[in-house]
């Protein structure tokens, strides 16, 4: 009877059951149950796919036989009739459907096994497959937040050296302590003194001159007169050329190099000419060597005159000009021209933000050959590398201020940029030429190859901005394998070599710095929380974070420091990696502090610190020192104080916080271990060599300064603690416990106040 035959079921790749050929409801096929992707993510039950596709809940086929047995759930298709089936056809159809539903159960467990695999502890709640959950980090040590009267706030990431400076209690309670030494406590007075002179020449020196800015006179005309001589643009655009269109690629060098000598013969320019020229001999002047770029002389150009000149020319823009590529181009290179005098990352994060959109307006995001107007191939390949080079800003300025990407990986489809020189495309040829071997150099194979990488950075990125809510390490594991595998390529593409020419030697080593770098920011961040900061990190993560500390600190060392590249490239190291520097140090001295003999025997020796880490960490930094030769204890003492001996050499640089000095000095002087003696006295000689070097960068010697007012007066009335508290959370530290009101006053409103006390 048509009635009692059970319909078929329509498997993929299985044939279509039928009772007969002439039954109507044979045709009709039901679907099988289809698992949810977050189905047991939220919820700590156990998946209802999974329990339907188990065998044990599948129907045998024995109540077929029963009238009055109510089938079973998932067997409602297979089994729905009420009335007794004798057919033995039936009955041999109804055991074939069962068998072909067990083996699609099977199958669903073992989807679900491989699901729970790869998800770690978001599956099943059940106690054989749940994964041991990641202890919370601490977090002064991740992230802090300044808040002012409620309405006034600012966020601090865990790349912050004032977030960094809460591992360090023992030198946090020695600034903070009432009790300090009168010689030391007069070094902090003198030192807030060359802090303020320095800030005042540093305000002037980034301020325009308001001759150009302030005129009325049209706009081309100002950005025309503070040009320097042809000689002079002809170095800085070399120098750019040379140093920035590596890993960031804005212009078509054979395009733009043709239009510069058009203008010195005199022939008329689009207007974007000139404010991309400004921005170009911005980079190569600051990236020529200290100090350059911000003196009012006629033999250079004013990076801050320019850059607002520029930025004043931008904001004039209106209607279809703001669509346009050359414009685009603009907007990014005066975001590098600007980062040279003011290199604020948390401001480059929120510009990005808006050239990601623009980009995006004008269609950068998709693939050139998804539209119907077809766009010519050099055109094409112009818009792949600016997109990339806006992509790899955002992943870099999220990754420093450890806030969430503009764009996230799967939101475009443009595909990486070619490895190809610039004279192997043009505007009128009309096929782009094949790729090249990336063992090939050409000016455009660093961003081809971090391109590649591109995915997992976006991935770490991610990852910072949601920290809080990992559940375990294996993602952590699995990026930073991934990231080491970069590290292998970079070694097999530009292996290790001895060029003659010292020119060449500087190329090949910037090379291998920028591909190195690019994956080792990334790396540094994603290990950084855990290493610093959770008691049951890997051991993976603790060697791998000390070891990439270490070669970032140490790039300077493939340079022969008699060579006479070796100045410029000296100042290109702290120019741009004196952020990535400081977070280094920081953090090699936290392996000193845990990993040192004296340390170790006796945690609580100290007179300013009470707190002692757990043996767990202490065990972790001792391994990872003791896994390389490089890694070990000399090795991170010497390094670091050659370290510090650089950055306080720069201490005029715009850039340059004295802050950070003080406080790395105090640091590193605590973690080397010793008595309390030694630690007072290495603190004194490091203050002095700061004073010293501030000093000399003023030009005004020791006695003058002393004559100098004090810059903080010892009555300022008290700060009602309950305020303090609402000021600077992330400063604050159950272990300080003898700290007064005055000496919980936050950074950012005045760091010296409490280190005269």
């Amino acid at each position: 009877m048509a009635d009692h035959d059970p319909p078929p079921i329509s498997i993929p790749g299985a044939p279509i059951l039928s009772s007969a050929p002439n039954n109507a409801l044979g045709q009709r096929s039901v679907k099988r149950p289809r698992p949810v992707k977050s189905c047991c993510q939220k919820s700590q039950r156990a998946c209802r796919y999974a329990a339907d596709g188990d065998p044990a809940n599948l129907s045998d086929g024995s109540d077929v036989e029963s009238p009055g047995k109510v089938p079973k759930k998932s067997c409602m298709s297979a089994a729905r009739s009420t009335t007794p089936r004798t057919n033995p056809e039936n009955v041999s159809l109804s055991q074939s459907n069962t068998a072909v539903l067990e083996d699609h159960g099977a199958r669903l467990e073992r989807l679900e096994r491989m699901l729970l695999a790869n998800g770690g502890s978001y599956g099943s709640p059940d106690a054989g497959n749940a994964q041991p959950q990641r202890s919370s980090a601490e977090p002064l040590t991740l992230h802090g937040l300044t808040v002012r009267e409620g309405i006034r706030t600012k966020f601090f990431g865990q790349m912050s050296t004032r977030v960094l400076l809460n591992l360090f209690e023992e030198a946090k309670e020695f600034m903070f302590s009432r009790n300090k030494p009168a010689e030391i406590r007069e070094l902090f007075i003198n030192i807030r003194k060359i802090h303020l002179t320095l800030q005042e020449e540093n305000i002037k020196a980034i301020t325009p001159i308001g001759v150009f800015v302030d005129s009325v006179t049209p706009i081309q005309k100002r950005m025309t007169d503070i040009l320097p001589r042809k000689a002079v643009c002809d170095q800085l655009v070399h120098v750019y050329i040379r140093g920035t269109e590596t890993i960031f690629r804005m212009v078509h060098i054979p395009t733009f190099m043709q239009q510069y000598n058009m203008y010195w013969e005199g022939h008329a320019l689009p207007d974007v000419f000139m404010p991309q020229l400004l921005c170009i001999l911005c980079v190569g002047y600051r990236f020529i060597g200290p100090g350059k770029g911000l003196a009012y002389d006629r033999a250079g150009i004013h990076i801050p005159t320019a850059c607002t000149l520029v930025r004043t020319w931008l904001d004039g823009l209106r209607g279809k000009q703001l669509a346009e590529f050359s414009t685009l181009q603009c907007e990014i290179l005066q975001l590098c021209a600007k980062r040279m005098v003011t290199p604020r990352n948390q401001d480059s994060w929120t510009h990005l933000g808006l050239i990601v959109r623009m980009a995006m307006t004008m269609g950068l995001h998709r693939d050139p050959s998804e539209f119907a107007q077809k766009i010519s191939p050099f055109w094409a390949e112009l818009r792949r590398r600016i997109w990339y080079t806006i992509l790899e800003f955002d992943i870099q300025m999220s990754t420093q201020c450890n806030l969430p990407c503009s764009i996230r990986h799967g939101d475009f489809s443009c595909r990486p940029p070619r490895n190809l020189n610039d004279e192997d495309i043009w505007p009128d040829m009309t096929e782009l030429p094949e790729s090249k071997p990336i063992e090939q150099d050409t000016d455009c194979r660093i961003q081809a190859f971090c391109a590649s990488t591109m995915p997992a950075r976006f991935a770490v990125a991610d990852l910072l901005s949601r920290i809080d809510t990992l559940r375990d390490y294996d993602q952590v594991l699995e990026l930073g394998k991934e990231l080491e595998r970069a590290f292998d390529e970079v070694r097999y593409i530009l292996p290790h070599t001895n060029p003659v020419d010292v020119k060449d030697k500087r190329r090949q080593w910037m090379t291998r710095v920028i591909l190195d770098m690019h994956c080792r920011r990334p790396l540094l961040a994603l290990y950084r929380p855990f290493a610093l900061s959770s008691p049951d990190a890997p051991q993976q993560i603790m060697t791998g974070y000390l070891r990439s500390c270490m070669v970032l600190l140490s790039y300077l060392d493939e340079m022969d420091p008699t060579s006479p590249e070796y100045g410029h490239a000296w100042h290109l190291n702290h120019l741009v990696l004196k952020q990535d520097i400081l977070q280094a140090a920081f953090s090699v001295c936290f392996y000193l502090k845990h990993a040192s003999p004296i340390a170790s025997s006796s945690p609580r020796s100290s007179p300013w610190s009470s707190s002692a880490r757990s043996d767990s960490i202490e065990d972790a930094c001792v391994i990872a020192c003791e896994s390389s030769i490089l890694l070990s204890i000399p090795r991170l003492k010497r390094k670091l104080e050659e370290i510090l001996d650089s950055i306080v050499r720069r201490i005029r640089e715009i850039g340059t916080d004295t802050k950070d000095l003080v406080t790395l000095t105090v640091v590193l002087s605590t973690c080397v271990g010793g008595t309390a003696e030694q630690k007072t006295e290495r603190i004194k000689r490091g203050l002095q060599a700061i004073l010293e070097a501030g000093l000399q960068a003023v030009h005004i010697n020791q006695e003058n300064i002393a004559s100098m007012p004090p810059p903080y007066s010892l009555n300022t009335p008290p700060i009602h603690s309950a305020a303090v508290m609402n000021q600077s959370p992330f400063v604050m530290s159950p272990d300080v416990s003898d700290m007064t009101p005055e000496d919980l006053l936050t950074w950012e409103a005045d760091f010296w106040s409490p280190l005269f006390s």
